[in-house]
């Protein structure tokens, strides 16, 4: 199994659930971490009282940072559906999983973007789906090339990225991302 340890996810799910779902969603995020990825914010271990602009600013700083978003679209959620929004309009890819059941968005199942993939689950195939589409967005979504810089440059991503626990190429991806709107 490949290791995925520069992989940043941000895992989003219907909170309003979360009493009832709570083993899943851990379940989630341990099959995330098991692959080696880390979670850019991780709302479910978050013991602190948020206010909501501070949900919003973790949540938004959690998805910029991320080189995948995985939802579980299974019960509809205004929130979840937001932070899909926000990762779609900065073009990182969304793995949109769900388990059958009549409460599933009609509107998200027939969503078609090159940065959304739509995946059933179930119980036992959680670990595999998760694997097999974090494998996908990679294939289909990163490309290599070689960056030359000056050793200013460098040394200023070197330092700014370890401030931030990202690698390098997190940080550029992150730059750029900001750039573009601006520069269109």
């Amino acid at each position: 199994m490949k290791d995925y340890k520069n992989l940043h996810v941000y895992f989003s799910a219907s909170s309003s659930k979360l009493t009832e779902r709570k083993p899943l969603y851990e379940k989630i995020i341990k099959s995330i971490k098991g692959l080696g990825a880390k979670l850019t914010y991780d709302w479910l271990s978050d013991k602190e009282k948020l206010k909501p602009d501070e949900i919003f600013e973790k949540a938004s700083e959690g998805i910029k940072e991320a080189d995948v978003v995985i939802a579980d679209i299974t019960y509809p959620s205004i929130g979840v559906g937001q932070q899909i929004a926000l990762a779609l309009s900065w073009k990182i890819p969304v793995v949109a999983i769900y388990q059958q059941k009549p409460q599933v968005s009609r509107f998200a199942l027939g969503m078609k973007s090159p940065y959304f993939i739509l995946k059933k689950y179930d119980q036992d195939n959680l670990s595999i789906i998760l694997k097999d589409s974090i494998e996908d967005v990679i294939k289909e979504r990163f490309v290599k090339f070689n960056f030359i810089s000056t050793k200013e440059i460098n040394d200023y991503l070197e330092e700014k990225s370890t401030s931030f626990s990202v690698s390098k190429s997190q940080l550029l991806r992150r730059i750029v991302r900001e750039w573009m709107p601006k520069n269109k």
